[in-house]
């Protein structure tokens, strides 16, 4: 009888120190998105900034009732927490760039703090580039945002469960404007064909939401895409310009976490 109790108890225990923590924070992997769910909408999203195109860009869309979406860096074209930019507000540095993109009412995302291509990256590797960033985006707004675009779309298995212990959801995209590879041209038909191989497939009245990719380190972009892509969307008179947060049917405000 002794004998068979302590084979029970044995048992017990083991099976209890096998068991998982009831209480473990387990990490999840990060949800992908590359095209918008909410039908009719359309998120244009920036990559790479901020730029010296930056400031007025966010002025631009504004102006034309567009809120956009930028995914930033903190250490790419420039240094934000060293440079600094002439404005049509005067010289401002490039934290400021931020906030005032932020103030314009476009939605910010990271873009990693120095555009590292996260695929073959460790897990501490990831977390720092994302952290870094971080640290930069509260110092400016207060909080930092929960959307993210790798670089290059760069990613694996352990990018996304990295990202997803950190909280963050992945954008990437369904309209690829091709920017970056034209930019020394100053034609911009290359980009309005990739715009239109689809858009012009959408229905005329019940059209798809999309996610269409840019970067705002292009003074071609900026200057002369940017004011095209708003001609020719709204001439479709059945898209709305959104924010990638909306997009996927949630708040602006969703888009961000204010505790660490």
């Amino acid at each position: 009888m002794k004998t068979t109790l302590l084979v029970t108890l044995a048992t017990i225990a083991t099976a209890v120190s096998a068991a998982p923590a009831p209480f473990e924070k387990r990490a999840t992997t990060a949800t992908i998105y590359s095209t918008c769910s909410v039908p009719g909408t359309i998120a244009l999203t920036f990559d790479d900034g901020p730029y010296e195109y930056t400031w007025a860009l966010a002025e631009t869309l504004k102006n034309e009732g567009i809120t956009a979406t930028f995914f930033m860096n903190g250490n790419n074209w420039v240094d934000v927490e060293k440079q600094s930019v002439k404005t049509s507000a005067g010289t401002k540095t490039y934290k400021q760039v931020i906030k005032h993109v932020y103030d314009q009412g476009h939605q910010l995302g990271s873009h990693t703090f120095s555009h590292t291509e996260l695929a073959g990256q460790s897990t501490s590797k990831v977390t720092s580039e994302m952290t870094r960033l971080e640290t930069v985006f509260r110092g400016v707004i207060g909080k930092n945002p929960l959307y993210m675009r790798p670089p290059a779309g760069s990613y694996d298995s352990n990018t996304l469960k990295t990202l997803g212990g950190l909280g963050y959801k992945v954008i990437l995209w369904d309209i690829d404007s091709n920017d970056w590879r034209y930019s020394e041209v100053s034609s911009i038909s290359k980009e309005q064909a990739n715009y239109k191989s689809v858009i012009e497939k959408d229905s005329t009245t019940k059209p798809h939401g999309h996610i269409a990719l840019h970067h705002d380190v292009y003074k071609k972009t900026a200057e002369k895409l940017v004011p095209w892509v708003i001609s020719y969307i709204k001439s479709k008179k059945n898209y709305k310009f959104v924010s990638v947060a909306e997009c996927l049917g949630n708040t602006k405000g969703s888009a961000y976490r204010t505790k660490q």
